[in-house]
């Protein structure tokens, strides 16, 4: 029996299986060479959310962490961008580790100081770098941190450059992201207060699950696909809430209490001013336009544990034009030159430059 007629006796013997294999599999070729078809053609389907993960990879102690040597574009409805990693996993230049004549400036933070939406040398990180010639700004800011992620790579390895200045760009999600196990579809470290110490728990972090692998490549690498999975998705959650009556969560996160979220933030910011202030480092917070009371708390903590502190929302407010992206929150090649220029002359006020 050759393989024509193996294909009409299965059909004849199973009708109805046959035209749902054939049904599924037609509709599987139509998804995917749509996909193809808008990749090529227009941005405008582009992921808004974690394509940026395709540079990521799995880190044992900080959730996740950049592919070192990892090159690409990173596509977004509102922009195109070159993305390069160095050997060290940072989107920056090589530094070595041992220090040379010039002093140093270590970044850490998220989305915002990584230079989401704009080329590498837009980032305000490289503006002032470009006009301090003697000093070495090297970014350490890796997007979808939270303040726990980042006193972890400077008390583990951002610590080895030994760096004058360690400034830190909080951004106003970092509240809620520091009282959360998972974000961006990764498990991440997180601190909890037992008996008035502080616990890291999910250390080591724990590696995906199939679930979240599957929601990082279809939500943040597919243009049309991702539709198709998420009604997929929202259909087999809805069946699933009729059975149990109570709608499953995807991943555990911890609850969010407004207390518990300051103390932790207060925690890791005293944390790395200690762990700066233990290693000659001078520590520096600078905050993203945000709410009244959240700035407003971090201004007093700065205040309480000696912290320059600058926030950068009266240089944003007095600004007039497009400073962010249409369809994004973060800062387009003129959000960070206001960025830079609120930032120099706060280093200058301080005495730092």
């Amino acid at each position: 029996m050759d393989s024509s007629e193996r294909n009409t006796y299965f059909f004849q013997r199973y009708p109805k299986t046959t035209l749902i294999l054939a049904t599924l599999f037609g509709c599987l070729l139509v998804a995917v060479l749509t996909e193809l078809l808008v990749r090529s053609m227009s941005r405008e389907w582009a992921p808004t959310r974690e394509e940026r993960a395709k540079f990521w990879r799995y880190d044992p102690l900080l959730g996740w962490s950049h592919r070192p040597g990892q090159k690409g574009r990173l596509n977004h409805k509102d922009f195109t961008i070159n993305v390069a990693i160095n050997s060290q996993g940072l989107r920056d230049i090589e530094y070595p580790i041992e220090r040379t004549w010039k002093k140093r400036m270590l970044i850490l933070g998220d989305s915002f100081s990584w230079g989401y939406g704009v080329e590498h040398q837009e980032c305000f990180t490289e503006i002032i770098e470009r006009e301090h010639p003697e000093w070495e700004v090297i970014n350490a800011s890796v997007s979808g941190y939270s303040t726990d992620q980042e006193y972890l790579y400077l008390k583990e390895r951002g610590i080895w450059f030994k760096p004058d200045v360690v400034m830190l760009l909080f951004c106003w999600n970092d509240f809620t992201d520091n009282n959360i196990g998972s974000a961006s579809w990764y498990f991440k470290p997180y601190f909890v207060e037992h008996n008035g110490i502080w616990e890291l728990r999910n250390n080591p972090v724990p590696m995906a699950t199939m679930k979240q692998r599957a929601h990082r490549f279809f939500f943040g690498r597919t243009y049309v696909i991702k539709h198709l999975y998420a009604a997929v998705i929202h259909g087999f959650y809805y069946l699933r809430s009729l059975v149990k009556h109570n709608p499953p969560r995807d991943i555990p996160v911890r609850e969010q209490e407004p207390e518990k979220t300051y103390a932790v933030t207060a925690y890791l910011l005293q944390s790395i001013n200690r762990l700066c202030i233990g290693n000659n480092a001078k520590f520096i917070l600078v905050s993203v336009p945000m709410e009244r009371e959240k700035q407003a708390w971090l201004e007093d903590l700065a205040q309480r544990e000696k912290i320059p502190y600058l926030a950068l929302d009266p240089y944003f407010e007095l600004k007039e034009g497009q400073l962010t992206f249409s369809h994004d929150k973060h800062w387009n090649s003129i959000g960070h030159k206001i960025a830079a220029n609120a930032i120099s002359t706060f280093l200058r006020e301080s005495e730092v430059f």
